[in-house]
């Protein structure tokens, strides 16, 4: 008989992390900075959200290698749309030529952590054990 492992958690958290950072980034309209340069992209908010329906998904039937490696695909995906495609990265050049002479915003701290995060755990996810066995 086997039981669930860490890693069948560690997927889950990263993609409750990925789906918190899909969210975040709806709601708070992806406006970062003094200069309110909008950093929006619907399809980034689409990408972390997937990220949670398709791993539980796989957990449900029991692909937990494939639900690891989507959660973490779909992350990364998302982080390097965002922070290479869009805004994102203007906004961060106008942030170390001081431009925009604020700093980081802190709404661009939580939504490149909670990415950043999900990313992370999830590449931990993929290389931790699925299962484990139980004396029957």
């Amino acid at each position: 008989m086997t039981k669930k492992g860490f890693g069948v958690y560690a997927t889950l958290f990263a993609a409750l992390l990925s789906a918190a950072a899909g969210i975040y980034l709806q709601f708070q309209g992806g406006v970062f900075g003094a200069m309110k340069r909008q950093c929006y992209d619907p399809i980034v908010v689409g990408l972390l959200l997937s990220a949670l329906v398709v791993g539980v998904a796989l957990i449900a039937v029991k692909k937990y290698g494939l639900a690891s490696a989507a959660v973490t695909a779909l992350s990364g995906v998302a982080l390097c749309k965002f922070a290479t495609v869009h805004d994102a990265y203007w906004y961060v050049s106008d942030v170390f030529t001081a431009i925009d002479e604020k700093g980081f915003d802190p709404n661009f701290l939580i939504f490149a952590g909670l990415v950043l995060a999900a990313f992370v755990v999830g590449e931990i996810a993929i290389f931790t054990p699925k299962t484990r066995k139980t004396k029957a």
